[in-house]
């Protein structure tokens, strides 16, 4: 009897009682994680290896699920590493992701995995391209890592690019890419921190997906905010909404689930409304037009789950029957079809007892409840586990799992969790993101290295994150922006490395090339990309370890449970204060900072030395580092190139003179204004003040504020 189902971008999952997963659809990643099954499946095939599976995830083309035991499964493509392997490669069966502690939840985005211990602790790895891990100074991580600013938040939904999540304090919060206005804060500015949602109720469920997002609300009203181009958000007058609106619908609501264009709600009466994006069919009205508002789906018995995939919907009705309509494309609604699309839905006879479901970018992953994992969809990369590329349009079990507990699918690699606490990973690994030791692909589940005990997992594009009993975060995968947070100088690590210098998570989200966790006493860390802001840390500039995030005014560290002493360490602690602020392309750059001496609020913690420091008159300095290069900026804003002596004998070119710097003070450099400086990825501008050269540099009083990011948006 299946017990859940899950979407991803061209296959789905259902998980069944006994803990077996099911599959269907796009098998080119391995995503179906069966070894036998095709490119493809148009009927649902088991997941090889895959048993006690309580919980699965998938929205691309990997998967996760999550055993009893709270290991992790993955499989699929494990590009950017979203199969915590250490790799890469593609995985066509499941294999658990290890490095992990005991996993609760899990959840797989486009290329990136993330998973949430029993202590609260966060774990991701995989792609963090756009800074998803909690900052950005690498583009992935092979295997998993823990994130210690994100400890504590629970249900995690991540969309395209940005991140929803539950802060300890029970306020939702987003941040992340903010275009379509996703975030729900009332303008399109992206978000260096996480920021309450404004306007919302209060909600029980979120769900993000492609640049929109939808929320319940506790009295049974969905409420949705982003792009509105095909309808998504249900505002029939505006092409995009930046603040969350009611939608108007007849009845309560009881779960939703936000597609790549369209979402689906289920009434308290076990009906099925749709609304958004209906080329191919997704609202099952028959038709191939978009609806602005909410319809009723006919011709479906009453239901207790349902799941938005890319341009397709599954629903799960009481009986434990399956129902799927909208693109058939790679067999991705599991009824025995390649092409074409399924204007009204059609139930799965070859389905039951699925218990979680995960979509992934092009593939799906179903758990069922005797463990086993089933997989569908894209299997270039071997995401399906089922020891082959072919995409499968029916499920197919991923090999060699068992005793499964959780899934999470990535874009083409998967990870699922067992019930020991071991993580597994498959499909595609080009960046270590299956966490095995290597960068090839996997065609069937294998371990991830060095993790034991793991409690959460968490899939991104190629790079992976676990979250172990103890606390610790660990990341594997793509590291070109130091999205894994370990200091590792390597852009991939195909191992499973501890998160440096910061322990004691609960949680951990991540996205494209950056990751947020969440510390057991309430402080937000981030690391890796940053040039949106999205570590909020008052700068733009790449971190390759954990920085704490900052509150809106950026005077204190944010924290969620005040009611818990921060413990922080002093050599974490930034030098000197800044708020920079950025705007145009990297071919038009403006920036500026603020630097604003006085301390900084961290629950009562002596500050490091030369933080609050106030000088007069004083020297402000700006310096810019490009591979082994060093320029200033003089007081005519001219970059120039120090030459030996003045090296040497500490008589460097200063941006300003005679300046006061007190805590009354808050001076503003504009550093630069139209700048093209695109053909500089990963150079870094500092900042520093000081009564001289030698006073700043012994006072430390120095900081990077900007990263020329090196892989664009």
């Amino acid at each position: 009897k299946p017990l859940a189902v899950a979407g991803g971008g061209q296959h789905s999952l259902a998980l069944l009682e006994g803990g077996t997963v099911w599959a269907w659809g796009d098998n080119g990643s391995g995503q179906l994680g069966n070894a036998a099954a095709a490119s493809s499946s148009a009927v649902p095939v088991q997941v090889d290896k895959l048993s006690g599976i309580v919980a699965i995830s998938t929205k691309a083309s990997h998967n996760l699920a999550l055993d009893a035991a709270g290991k992790v499964w993955a499989w699929g493509n494990g590009g950017w590493g979203a199969l915590g392997d250490g790799t890469t490669n593609n995985r066509a069966v499941p294999f658990a992701v290890p490095g992990l502690p005991r996993i609760v939840a899990i959840e797989a985005g486009n290329a990136v995995s993330v998973a949430v211990g029993g202590d609260g602790s966060v774990w991701m790895w995989g792609d963090n391209t756009f800074g998803q891990f909690g900052e950005s100074r690498y583009v992935r991580q092979l295997s998993p890592v823990k994130v210690d600013a994100l400890a504590g938040y629970t249900g995690f939904s991540v969309g395209e690019q940005h991140v929803l999540a539950r802060d300890p304090g029970g306020v939702i919060r987003a941040w992340g890419w903010n275009s379509y206005g996703q975030l729900g804060v009332g303008d399109v500015a992206d978000r260096s921190a996480p920021s309450a949602v404004t306007g919302l109720p209060d909600v029980q469920q979120w769900s993000a997906r492609a640049g929109h997002s939808i929320a319940l609300a506790a009295d049974g009203t969905v409420w949705a905010w982003g792009s509105n181009g095909n309808g998504e958000s249900a505002d029939q007058t505006v092409a995009a909404t930046n603040l969350p609106i009611a939608v108007s619908a007849g009845g309560k609501f009881v779960a939703l689930s936000a597609g790549s264009f369209h979402s689906l709600a289920l009434g308290d009466d076990g009906s099925a409304w749709a609304w958004g994006g209906n080329n191919n069919g997704a609202l099952g009205d028959n038709t191939q037009r978009d609806n602005f508002l909410p319809r009723r789906v006919g011709g479906l018995p009453k239901l207790s789950a349902i799941a938005a995939g890319s341009e397709f919907s599954l629903a799960l009705d009481a009986g434990g029957a399956v129902w799927s309509w909208g693109s058939q494309d790679s067999g991705r609604l599991g009824n025995g079809y390649s092409s074409g699309v399924q204007l009204k839905p059609q139930a799965l006879k070859a389905l039951s007892s699925v218990t979680a479901i995960s979509a992934g970018y092009q593939h799906a992953l179903a758990l069922r409840d005797d463990g086993t994992v089933w997989a569908w969809g894209a299997n270039d990369s071997g995401q399906l586990g089922d020891g082959t590329t072919t995409s499968r349009s029916a499920p197919v079990p991923v090999s060699r799992l068992k005793d499964i507990v959780a899934v999470a699918a990535g874009d083409f690699h998967s990870l699922a969790l067992d019930r020991g606490g071991q993580v597994w990973a498959w499909g595609y690994n080009i960046s270590g993101q299956l966490g095995d030791g290597t960068t090839t692909d996997r065609l069937v589940p294998v371990q991830v290295a060095g993790l034991d005990h793991a409690v959460a997992i968490s899939a991104g594009d190629r790079s992976g994150y676990a979250l172990t009993q103890d606390g610790r975060i660990w990341s594997w995968g793509l590291n070109e922006e130091g999205q894994l947070g370990s200091a590792a100088s390597a852009d991939k690590l195909p191992k499973a490395t501890p998160i440096a210098d910061v322990d004691a998570f609960l949680g951990v989200s991540a996205r494209s090339g950056y990751a947020l966790a969440l510390r057991k006493d309430g402080t937000v860390w981030g690391w890796g990309r940053n040039f949106e802001g999205q570590l909020g840390d008052a700068t733009f500039a790449q971190r390759d370890t954990p920085v704490v995030s900052l509150d809106t005014g950026g005077e204190s560290a944010l924290d969620l449970d005040p009611a818990i002493a921060n413990v922080i360490p002093a050599s974490k602690l930034p030098p000197l204060r800044t708020h920079a602020s950025r705007s145009g392309d990297l071919s038009r750059l403006n920036l500026s900072v603020e630097i604003k001496p006085g301390t900084l609020n961290v629950g009562g913690l002596v500050t490091r030395h030369g933080f609050a420091s106030a000088c007069g008159p004083c020297e402000i300095y700006v310096a810019a580092l490009y591979n082994d290069m060093l320029l200033l900026s003089d007081e005519k804003r001219n970059w120039v190139t120090p030459l030996p002596e003045q090296i040497k004998n500490n008589a460097l070119p200063a941006f300003l003179r005679g300046v006061q710097v007190s805590s009354q003070t808050k001076l503003t450099v504009d550093i630069l204004q139209q700048v093209d400086v695109s053909g500089f990825p990963g150079a870094r501008i500092l900042v520093g003040y000081g009564s001289s050269v030698q006073e700043m540099l012994g006072a430390g009083r120095y900081y990077p504020v900007f990263t020329v990011p090196r892989n664009t948006p």
